[in-house]
């Protein structure tokens, strides 16, 4: 008997340990084209769904007393969903992108990833297939696929927006790598972006409508935020070259890999032109980035990452009506030009503090220098026809600061709290220049002087305090608030006397603002969400509003008011259609005015108004064929606007084109594998000139066609036929001082490009 026990025994522990034994998994979850970490990507069992776990930001996931007879599911938004026997799971899981799937996981507006359908504000994202599809030349190629997008291309990566507001040179953007602003306040630049390296993007991801709440200064029109590439998994590698038939040229290898809990990724790139369609328009950019991650336990994480951009271009200037219809592209200018140097660096640690909050802490540094003998700032003398005053200028600074937030969450109930702090000691200096002008009225040389028109230092400190939370109400309703309290100080040092040019005397001013937001987001059902949201926007006068003359004037911050609401549909992963309505009002906006004695001041004389309709659909006609169209209606008007002495209140303000939209057609056809083709058109309706409404600047519409092709996944080859018409258009046309400037858009060209991916 005791013998038949023990044989009973030895039977069932046997029979146990080959089908009921429990073993630890773990892995790590990887993009299988770009080869990054897929951060919260499902990890469950199969016979057990309530078991699972996410991955972490480094796509590490690990389970432990895992039954070795069942089946683990790994899914993720946007991708492919597999499944692996226990004991047959890979140590690096590798997801397929879907290039059908309408959901989006967004970042920019909560700072961590969230569902677009569960994010209350118009938010847009160009996703990194997308930007494998574009290749582009130029950044208005990726960024005027958002709705309410119009990013104008001023030639060579120099550029204006148009995002809730006519296309403006004006301070109501911001522009953000990896969350942090690319500029300090204050000190803003509407060329900002040539500051971008497209070598290191993942991804980019643009809110429309003021978002100070959470970012501060500037993020009113919109805010763009440029999301870098993370290390990959496994070694990976490419090459790539691309030129066009207009003298353009670009180059540039990127490479990722990881070591152990270390990952690295870099990129280098040249891109520039030569001899191009219009004359004296070369330009060079190098660009370097890399980033480092660490993961250090299972609770901390450190991200750091350092950019470097130097650029330089000739100014070729706008053209009037005769050379522009004439298609004459001669310069007037031999000599002007911009040039730019900016190193930025960042180190972030994530910590998880306990399974309810998160730590997140960022310190950063910038370095900048904008330079420039510009053709704007060039005016004809008087009384001498061969002679013309002009300036060399440049801007610089220096930042150092950091950010502090913490994630909460309990249940219902989510929060973000933090601080920020940006100290920026910056200079500018601008030299007069005798310029000669021949007879022909060409600009051909100048001469330096020693006549300093302005010469000072400002140091600006920015302190921030912010909050934004979010509570589940019920199960379709979720509640939204925040705030941002800035508090920004200017200290002048002039170093020039009261009687020169610009000897504004020395002084230090402070601004605050307290911006709140609120809004509420209701999901009918898993296809359809409505939001509704109130938002309010600021920014500080810039500083050279302010040092730039005799006398600082009494300025305060200029106020947006935004009122929005908008739905989200998606059906069957065939459809999705995003829209959104806003009205903007701006208060205390800043203008020079004509004084008693003749004099001109900065003041906080004006208020406008803007509202538009803005929309986004695509449908997927079938999985070869899809179509989208997106753009926005817009009305944008001058309340109360006196400069200089004149009445335009209630006038159609000038560069505010009514309809803007795009449209794109893709077919990716099932019997040549990783081959694209699409055809897109980009629209502008007719728009007022000037701000009397007395001149119309007819509108264009263009057409880009894209054809590539992937062999292997290592080769690929493409060809970008731009503005496929050869249509002549100006991406921008002005009336001053009773002389219309346009500013051409390239003329069709031809990009061929090639690159080699090897892991």
């Amino acid at each position: 008997m005791k013998k038949n026990r023990l044989f009973t025994w030895i039977a069932l522990m046997l029979f146990g340990t080959l089908t009921g034994q429990n073993i630890e998994v773990e892995g790590r979850i990887t993009d299988a084209e770009t080869g990054e970490a897929i951060v919260g990507a499902n990890i469950f069992l199969k016979g057990n769904t309530s078991k699972g776990t996410s991955s972490d930001i480094n796509g590490y996931f690990i389970l432990k007393d895992v039954p070795a007879s069942d089946t683990l599911t790994v899914s993720s938004l946007g991708y492919e969903s597999v499944s692996y026997a226990v004991k047959q799971v890979p140590k690096v899981i590798r997801l397929n992108p879907r290039v059908d799937r309408l959901e989006q996981v967004v970042l920019t507006a909560s700072g961590s990833p969230q569902k677009r359908k569960e994010t209350p504000v118009s938010i847009s994202q160009i996703s990194p297939a997308e930007l494998a599809e574009i290749n582009p030349v130029s950044l208005e190629e990726i960024l005027n696929r958002a709705p309410g997008v119009m990013m104008v291309d001023l030639g060579n990566e120099q550029h204006a927006m148009s995002i809730r507001q006519p296309i403006s040179y004006k301070s109501v953007y911001l522009y953000l790598e990896d969350e942090l602003p690319i500029r300090t306040v204050g000190l803003f630049n509407h060329n900002a972006l040539i500051e971008i390296n497209h070598a290191a993007l993942k991804k980019v991801e643009i809110i429309r409508g003021p978002y100070s709440a959470r970012y501060g200064s500037g993020a009113i029109g919109g805010a763009v935020n440029f999301i870098t590439k993370e290390p990959s998994v496994s070694p990976r590698y490419k090459v790539y070259a691309q030129l066009n038939d207009i003298g353009y040229r670009k180059a540039g290898i990127t490479g990722s890999q990881t070591f152990g809990n270390t990952g690295l990724s870099g990129a280098l790139e040249y891109a520039g032109r030569r001899n191009g369609y219009r004359e004296h328009s070369d330009f060079d950019k190098f660009s370097f980035f890399f980033k480092m991650t660490n993961r250090l336990n299972e609770k901390a994480f450190v991200k750091s990452a350092v950019d470097f951009i130097d650029y330089k271009t000739d100014m070729t200037g706008g053209l009037d009506s005769t050379y522009f219809y004439g298609q004459d592209y001669t310069s007037q200018y031999r000599f002007t030009y911009r040039k730019a140097t900016a190193l930025r660096y960042y180190s972030r640690l994530y910590y998880g503090i306990n399974e309810n909050n998160r730590l997140k802490a960022t310190v950063f540094a910038r370095y900048n220098v904008m330079g420039q003998n510009p053709h704007y700032r060039i005016k004809n003398d008087r009384n001498d026809p061969n002679l013309a005053h002009g300036q060399i200028n440049e801007n610089s600074f220096y930042s150092f600061g950091f950010n502090l937030t913490d994630d909460y969450q309990n249940g219902p109930f989510k929060a973000t709290a933090g601080v920020s702090l940006d100290i920026s000691p910056s200079s500018y200096w601008a030299e007069y220049i005798r310029v000669h002008r021949t007879d022909d009225r060409i600009y051909d040389t100048y001469e330096e002087t020693d006549s300093l028109l302005t010469d000072y230092d400002v140091k600006i400190t920015n302190r921030a305090v912010f909050a934004n939370a979010e509570y589940q109400l019920l199960t379709s309703l979720k509640l939204l608030g925040g705030f941002r309290y800035d508090y920004i100080a200017y200290d002048l040092d002039n170093h020039l006397p009261p009687s020169a040019y610009s000897g504004a005397p020395d002084s230090k001013d402070v601004f605050t603002a307290f911006t709140p937001r609120l809004g509420l987001i209701f999901q009918a059902d898993r296809h359809l969400s409505f939001y509704a949201n109130y938002g309010k926007g600021f920014r500080p006068p810039e500083v050279g509003e302010l040092y730039r003359g005799v006398k600082v004037p009494t300025l305060e911050p200029v106020y947006y008011k935004n009122y929005e609401a908008g739905a989200w549909l998606s059906f069957d992963d065939k459809l999705s259609v995003d829209l959104a309505y806003y009205y903007l009002r701006a208060e205390n906006e800043i203008i020079s005015v004509r004084l008693p004695d003749g004099s001109r001041e900065n003041q906080n004389a004006a208020r406008t108004t803007h509202r538009g309709f803005e929309f986004g659909i695509r449908y997927f006609v079938s999985p070869e064929w899809d179509f989208s169209v997106n753009g926005a209606y817009s009305q944008h008007y001058f309340d109360d606007y006196k400069p200089k002495g004149k009445d335009y209140s209630g006038n159609e303000m000038p560069g505010a084109p009514p309809l803007v939209f795009n449209t794109i057609l893709r077919y990716r056809p099932h019997y040549i594998k990783g081959a694209y083709v699409v055809l897109e058109m980009f629209h502008v309706d007719p728009y007022y000139m000037d701000e009397a409404n007395t001149e119309k600047y007819e509108g264009y519409r263009i057409y880009n066609l894209r054809v590539g092709k992937t062999f292997d996944k290592k080769w690929k080859i493409w060809l970008n036929v731009r503005n496929l018409t050869d249509e002549l258009y100006a991406v921008s046309a002005s009336l001053s001082w009773g002389r219309k400037q346009y500013r051409p858009g390239e003329k069709r060209s031809f990009n061929l490009g090639v690159s080699y991916t090897f892991d």
